[in-house]
């Protein structure tokens, strides 16, 4: 399973090379500064992208033409603050609209589950053991409980699979137990059918929160720092920011700002 916390004893662990607890996250390097300082990335991302591919990627993005800088470019390209694509979002999904829930037994790539009429606009997401998860465990319906249900590997996986038209990797997905694909079949659920109604654009925030839970060094505890949806009163909190009555958290923001801004990176339809 994913880590919960981090303590003396998970960093111990980690210094004696246990498989599931990396150190802490490291300093960041004075290249991955720069370049998050050039506004060209956020910098954990400049962090990400230095760990992963190398100083070469730092050069490649560096010399990336901006968008709207100089005249060149599309003006859309040029990154855009968490507020602007909270809002982007909003309206894309507003224009689009959605249809009405559709009650009763819906699948997922990960398995069934059932959609609920919920005392809002978003419908209330379940799942059972006899019919629908033959050998799951007990599980709770709570962010807290679904997302650390899952390893690291995993959490990614349940954002991909919102995408259309996006193919799942198999090999991971072959990793998950009975309980670990209840716990990615309700995620799913709950991101397509009730967090999308409840806040049009939420699923693309959500999506990005998953995505960043595939980080060893993102703990299943910042998910709904990531994403305030997850904690109650999240839709009013978001419409109260494009009010201008409060200000994205931190955490909040970034996750706003790392989501996808392609209008092409659309949920399945549900």
């Amino acid at each position: 399973m994913r880590r919960h916390g981090r303590s003396q004893e998970s960093e111990a662990d980690a210094r004696d090379g246990h498989p599931h607890r990396p150190p802490l996250r490291p300093q960041a390097d004075p290249q991955a500064a720069r370049l998050a300082a050039g506004g060209r990335m956020t910098p954990d991302a400049a962090l990400s992208l230095q760990g992963s591919a190398g100083n070469a990627a730092f050069v490649a993005v560096q010399r990336t033409p901006r968008g709207g800088d100089n005249g060149e470019g599309p003006a859309e390209e040029k990154p855009m603050d968490g507020l602007s694509r909270l809002r982007r979002a909003n309206a894309r999904a507003e224009k689009r609209g959605q249809a009405a829930p559709t009650l009763g037994q819906a699948d997922s790539p990960f398995g069934a589950y059932t959609v609920n009429k919920g005392r809002g606009a978003g419908p209330y997401i379940t799942s059972n053991v006899k019919h629908q998860h033959p050998g799951s465990e007990s599980l709770g319906t709570t962010y807290d409980e679904l997302v650390k249900a899952l390893d690291a590997e995993h959490l990614p996986l349940v954002a991909q699979a919102a995408r259309s038209g996006t193919e799942l990797d198999e090999e991971i997905l072959g990793t998950m137990d009975a309980t670990q694909r209840r716990a990615a079949t309700m995620l799913y659920g709950i991101m397509t059918q009730s967090e999308e109604r409840r806040f049009p654009g939420a699923g693309k925030a959500m999506r990005s929160a998953l995505t960043k839970q595939g980080d060893p060094y993102h703990e299943a505890d910042e998910f709904e720092q990531d994403f305030p949806m997850g904690k109650v009163g999240g839709a009013q909190y978001y419409r109260e920011v494009l009010a201008g009555k409060k200000q994205l958290s931190d955490k909040a923001r970034k996750n706003l700002e790392d989501m996808s801004s392609s209008s092409s990176d659309e949920e399945r339809s549900s």
